[in-house]
């Protein structure tokens, strides 16, 4: 039986290079679309530029997000499906937090850590996403965040069609921290 040898790596290796070559490695076998490059190398991208939500369709007009019944997003009983709006919830969700800290941006990762959604109405024409932030989290986030470089926030979205019928809502938790080669 062979054994496999880790490499060893000095004890004060250096964390921005090791960083780095992971971060070509990864680039190189997983990342060929610009977008998600870009947001490696710059730690900004538009919502709308991330493939998946590219792909399904997701739209930005006037700082409104919003989604078509379309074929390639509908379910077994041609409504939106599920994790349609799921996703258009979460890239709501993800720009008010970039709205809300813009003095973060290129300086955090933010990632969700939690999401619970409820669907309440069959979405069966287009819809859009509403966000909403209490302004007591605000502060805690900022209050953490200036403590520790890392907090949690959590954002309501509400999905509504346009006849302005509430078809889900959503809570979603992001963490965010600083990068590690930035002092935000």
């Amino acid at each position: 039986m062979t054994t496999y040898q880790f490499p060893q790596f000095p004890k004060q290796f250096p964390k921005n290079r090791l960083l780095q070559k992971v971060k070509d490695s990864f680039v190189k076998r997983f990342l060929t679309d610009k977008a998600s490059i870009r947001y490696l190398e710059e730690g900004f991208i538009n919502a709308t530029d991330i493939p998946f939500v590219r792909f399904i369709g997701i739209k930005e007009k006037e700082e409104v997000l919003s989604l078509d019944l379309k074929k390639n997003v509908c379910n077994h009983v041609e409504t939106i499906h599920a994790a349609a709006q799921f996703t258009l919830a979460e890239t709501e969700s993800g720009m008010r937090l970039q709205s809300l800290f813009p003095e973060l941006e290129q300086k955090v990762i933010p990632l969700v850590r939690d999401a619970q959604i409820k669907y309440k109405k069959p979405a069966a024409q287009k819809i859009t996403a509403h966000s909403f932030v209490d302004d007591k989290a605000i502060e805690k986030f900022k209050i953490q965040f200036g403590k520790k470089g890392r907090a949690l926030l959590q954002i309501r979205v509400e999905i509504r069609d346009i006849d302005d019928t509430l078809t889900s809502e959503a809570h979603i938790t992001w963490f965010v921290q600083a990068r590690l080669d930035e002092k935000a």
